[in-house]
């Protein structure tokens, strides 16, 4: 919502927390979000609408429409069936003192990476940006590492949820114990990338920080 409003604040949020609290106090459950996801995107754009971040309902209600669907993707792969094996993998993954979750979601035979991408790149068009073929990160270009180059698009994805949730000590200290790990494995290569994000970081200059991990 934020980024197809363009508007980064409480009034984005709240139009999808009034529809979650909805959803909650009827209990409904993932498979009637799925079943019922155009309709929840109408009452999203309706809620939108009505705290005057969009002037185009019907146009809103179609952006939500390919959100819920992206991440429909990514659930579904993160969890594709709910058992108590699939729930403990995913709770790892998740859980505050992980460092990658993608380590352990890759461990597990998961990765999410192309469909994040792909929501990566939803977000980048429905904001009106254009992502060039030349603008992500290069993998197996002249000079840029395949390593390199995957753990430059990660820290995007990153990136990409500090601008919509804001800036995070949490974000920082999570990086700190990565850089901890990269020192002590004398990995100078990804040392640097983690480093001079880390420093953009501080500042809280993300355009600077997206430019620096476009290799």
């Amino acid at each position: 919502m934020a980024y197809h409003t363009g508007v980064h604040s409480k009034r984005s949020a709240d139009a999808v927390e009034g529809l979650l609290n909805a959803l909650y106090t009827n209990r409904r459950d993932y498979a009637y979000i799925k079943q019922n996801y155009k309709q929840l995107a109408e009452a999203l754009a309706y809620q939108a609408a009505k705290r005057k971040i969009t002037a185009d309902p019907e146009k809103t209600a179609k952006v939500m429409e390919r959100a819920f669907e992206k991440t429909f993707k990514i659930i579904d792969k993160l969890l594709p069936e709910v058992n108590e094996e699939n729930l403990e993998v995913l709770g790892r993954a998740i859980h505050k003192h992980t460092d990658d979750p993608f380590v352990v979601l890759r461990n597990a035979g998961i990765d999410i990476e192309p469909e994040l991408e792909e929501f990566r790149q939803f977000l980048a068009e429905i904001s009106g940006k254009k992502l060039e073929e030349t603008a992500s990160p290069a993998v197996g270009k002249e000079g840029v590492s395949d390593s390199l180059g995957l753990e430059a698009q990660r820290l995007l994805g990153i990136l990409s949820g500090l601008k919509f949730a804001g800036y995070s000590e949490k974000a920082l200290k999570e990086l700190d114990a990565r850089i901890d790990e990269l020192i002590n494995e004398k990995n100078l290569e990804l040392l640097g990338l983690y480093l001079g994000f880390q420093r953009l970081l501080k500042r809280i200059d993300f355009k600077r920080a997206e430019r620096f991990l476009k290799l």
